[in-house]
């Protein structure tokens, strides 16, 4: 993928707060690279929001339903293949 679809994949990524972890000093920055990964490893909604649901449960002990996942993943899917490299 190129540095532009990586970008627009961290910039989806670092909008969503899933936790509700508002924080001005907060950030998700490891989850966001970790998710990313997790995105361009996997090819279909359901394994990417199991792996960034993986990636928050092991950062904060916290399981977020998948529900609330699915639709960043897709939209992080889209990012993803829209920006492959051919």
């Amino acid at each position: 993928m190129n540095p532009e679809g990586n970008i627009e994949l961290y910039r989806l990524l670092k909008e969503w707060d899933p936790l509700g972890l508002e924080a001005e000093d907060f950030d998700y920055d490891a989850e966001i690279y970790d998710s990313m990964e997790v995105l361009h490893r996997t090819g279909d909604a359901e394994s990417a929001s199991r792996g960034i649901q993986q990636v928050f449960l092991h950062s904060f002990e916290t399981e977020i339903p998948l529900e609330k996942i699915r639709p960043t993943a897709e939209k992080g899917l889209e990012i993803v293949e829209l920006y492959k490299a051919p």
